[in-house]
């Protein structure tokens, strides 16, 4: 009985596994730092997050730029690189973007993590190029998310409204962005296989 193959099977299985149960992790050590509130230091829960929240920025470059393709590993530390990251900048939104004066402009951590998640998708499409449009169009996103939020004059709130009429505004153009580059993507995927074949 050979038991080479099985040995090189379940040694590709293991790290898929893995790489597939990594978003959770991330997901339930975000949950931990949210439920240590109040318990530490205010800047020690601060470094954590930080810490925390950057933690896909990593993950999503080493899937792009050193995991072979195409590998099952690869597509699912990639998948849940992104995952983590879209909530890391939903987390990051929330904590900024709530607890500033709409009628300002937002503070400028927020628009420094918006545009460092824009650099990290363009260096993370680079390697790729069946990502470029999909993470080109999320990197316009943020970063037009970035820059909207710096300009007081279109930040207004209504009705004593905690969030200001343009971050809800560009919250939708981010969104779609995200959504219009993945359907271009596909689009361009399925074009490039009918000219194949």
């Amino acid at each position: 009985m050979n038991t080479t193959q099985q040995t090189a099977a379940s040694k590709g299985v293991a790290p898929a596994i893995v790489w597939g149960l990594a978003p959770f992790g991330w997901f339930f050590l975000l949950l931990g730092w949210l439920d240590l509130d109040g318990t530490l230091s205010a800047a020690l829960q601060t470094a954590l997050g930080i810490v925390i929240l950057a933690l896909p920025v990593p993950w999503l470059l080493w899937a792009s730029w050193r995991m072979p393709r195409p590998r099952v590993k690869t597509y699912l530390a990639e998948a849940g690189a992104l995952a983590a990251m879209l909530l890391s900048l939903f987390v990051t939104a929330v904590y900024f973007l709530l607890g500033s004066n709409p009628d300002h402009a937002a503070p400028v951590g927020f628009t420094v993590a918006y545009a460092a998640a824009a650099a990290v998708l363009i260096a993370a499409a680079r390697p790729v190029p069946s990502r470029r449009i999909a993470y080109g169009a999320a990197a316009l996103g943020c970063a037009a998310f970035a820059a909207s939020v710096q300009v007081p004059q279109w930040r207004y709130a209504i009705n004593d409204s905690k969030l200001a009429v343009a971050d809800e505004v560009m919250l939708y153009v981010l969104m779609g962005s995200i959504v219009l580059g993945a359907l271009l993507q596909i689009a361009w995927w399925a074009r490039w296989k009918l000219r194949a074949a």
